[in-house]
Parts: C-alpha cells; structure tokens; sequence
C-alpha cells in the first residue's frame, strides 16, 4: 500500500509538472507571438493602410498624376508610334497624303490622368479591404526585408484582384471625365478611327507609295518605319491600360509612405508603429 501511494504522489507530480512545462511553453509562445508575429504584421498592414490613404490623397487630386513624372500616364503604344511617325517631315508627308490630320496627343494625356485621379479617392478603400484580408507570412523577413518589402508583399498578393475592383472604378470615369467637352471615351474612339485609316491606307496603290517615299526619306531600317509596317488595327485595352498604369501610380506612392515609416520616426503615427518600426533604428 505504502509503494502505491508513492507511485501515485510521484505519479501526481510528474503530471502537475508536466501541465505546468506545457502551460509554460504554450504562455511563451503565444507571448512571443504578441510581441513579435501579431504586433509584426499589425504593424505591417497599418503601414500599408497609411500608405494607401496618402497615396489616394495626393493622386486623387487635380494634377494628382499628371504633374508627377514618377506615375504620369503616358500614351499606349500605338499612339506613341503615330506621335513618333508625325514629329519627322517625311512622316507628315506620309499623314497629309492619307489626308488625316494629327491626333492630339495632349488630349489623350491628359484625359487618361484625370481619369485616374477622377478614381483614385475610392482606391483607398478598396486597398484597406485588401490589407485587411491578406494574411501576411514571415512578417519579420519583411519587416527587415527591403525598405519596400510590405509594398512588394501586397502588389504580389492582390494586384490581380484590385485589377478588377479598381479597373471598374477607372472605367467608369472615361465618361465623366472631359477636356473641351470631349471625354476619354470620345478622344480614344477618334484616335482609333484615325490609327485604323492609317492601317487600310497602307494597304492602298496611293499608300504603298507613300510608304516607299518614307523609306527613301527615312531609310528602310528605321525603326519608325518598322513600327508603321507593324501597324494593324488598335488592339489596346484603354479600361485595363489605364488602369494597371493607375495602380502602378497608387503602388508607388504606397512603397514611399512606407519608406518614410521605415526611416522616420515622426511618420509613425501609433505606439505599434513605433514599437515594432522602432526595431530597424538600431539596425
């Protein structure tokens, strides 16, 4: 009896130490997880969450992006192709001999800009849905990563999902938006109509020679010339063009508030901002 009992107290202890190891060890890791996993990538995601604001914010207003050269929306392809063709005498030559007059590229520019900063104020919460959404693996890596790791981590993870979102919101500006009463939607269809004659008047007696008077002024391996002889009907997207061009725009913006984060102590505007920012100071 007196070997029972002592089985069973030693029994006793060994299993009250045990559950005091394995309540230890699960205490410490979830305190390890507080304090670096969860409180990394709260911080994380409130770093983006700032930086999409801003970035919605400074874009989302008049010359937002068209008087920034880092996210200006150029002209897509085709039209580049034609501005290149008409800044050279022979080129004009060619374009008065189709007899069409010179697409205003300013408009377009212009129009596609104003376009995307007509939606960029939505973008912020349509990214904070995104960021709230996302679940963010080895935020430590990213916290240490580079000084736009969480702006790369986010891009890689919803660009195509905020591609649809947003690419509704741009798309629904090309009508709202205008310059000298002419909308996007408006200025693209007269640019195509004017690319698509270029295309069917090469294919004519009176364009064919045409084009060898500009391989003669221009030499037949001109990369402009190239360029004309590749020319087919439009085949750009404006709605996606548009807005991937915007989205790379917001993208950017996104990467330089967390970059400000990262190296200003200022910028961090909460205490888990700079609790666990704080940590690359010391770096």
């Amino acid at each position: 009896m007196k070997l029972k009992s002592a089985f069973k107290r030693t029994a006793l202890a060994a299993m009250s130490l045990g559950i005091a190891i394995t309540f230890t060890s699960c205490e410490e890791l979830f305190n390890s997880e507080s304090d670096g996993g969860f409180d990394t990538v709260s911080a994380l995601k409130e770093a983006l969450t700032i930086g999409a604001k801003t970035a919605a914010t400074n874009l989302g207003h008049e010359g937002g992006y068209l008087n920034d050269a880092a996210v200006k929306i150029g002209v897509p392809q085709e039209v580049s192709a034609v501005m290149e063709l008409a800044k050279t005498d022979a080129g004009q030559t060619f374009l008065e001999a189709m007899g069409a007059n010179v697409f205003n590229e300013g408009e377009l520019v212009s129009l596609m800009n104003k376009a995307a900063e007509t939606a960029a104020p939505e973008s912020a919460e349509i990214f904070a849905a995104a960021i709230t959404s996302m679940t963010i693996a080895d935020g430590e890596n990213i916290l240490f990563g580079a000084e736009n790791a969480a702006t790369e981590y986010l891009r890689a993870k919803t660009y195509d999902g905020l591609t649809v979102t947003f690419g509704r919101v741009v798309t629904n500006t090309f009508d709202q938006v205008s310059v000298g009463g002419r909308t996007l939607n408006d200025a693209w269809a007269g640019f195509t109509q004017y690319y698509n004659k270029i295309v069917d008047f090469k294919g004519t007696n009176k364009g064919q020679l045409a084009m060898l008077a500009l391989k003669l002024a221009l030499g037949s391996n001109n990369e402009i010339i190239n360029k004309v002889e590749s020319f087919e009907a439009v085949n750009t997207n404006l709605g996606e063009y548009v807005t991937a061009k915007a989205l790379d725009g917001l993208f950017v913006k996104v990467a330089d508030k967390e970059k400000g984060i990262r190296t200003d102590a200022s910028q961090r505007v909460s205490n888990l901002l700079q609790n666990v920012f704080g940590r690359l100071d010391n770096r």
